[in-house]
């Protein structure tokens, strides 16, 4: 049986950072998005119409996506270690209440 430790204010701290990461993410996202568009917005013709909804229909929520594109998942990851800290939390307090009776 493996042992299990969690270090509350450890993990708290690390959620926060990955909650930061995704922010940056799907900033970085949108400064591309500004980038691409910018870089071809002189452009003219069905190679830039082509670009442009691959773009919006590929790439755009992928990277500046909060709801379900890469950012969404590196805050997923945020939430997975948040409801794990806060459920050994719980389990610790109710853990505690018992052996004091309370």
């Amino acid at each position: 049986m493996a042992n299990c430790r969690i270090v509350n204010e450890a993990v708290a701290s690390s959620v926060a950072e990955i909650n930061n990461i995704a922010s940056a993410y799907a900033d970085a996202g949108s400064t591309f998005e500004s980038a691409f568009k910018s870089a071809i917005a002189d452009m003219e013709g069905d190679a830039k119409d082509a670009l442009v909804q691959f773009f919006d229909t590929k790439v755009k929520d992928f990277i500046t996506s909060m709801d379900s594109g890469l950012p969404a998942m590196v805050k997923g990851m945020a939430d997975l270690l948040e409801a794990n800290r806060a459920n050994f939390e719980n389990v610790d307090a109710q853990i505690a209440a018992s052996i004091s009776g309370g």
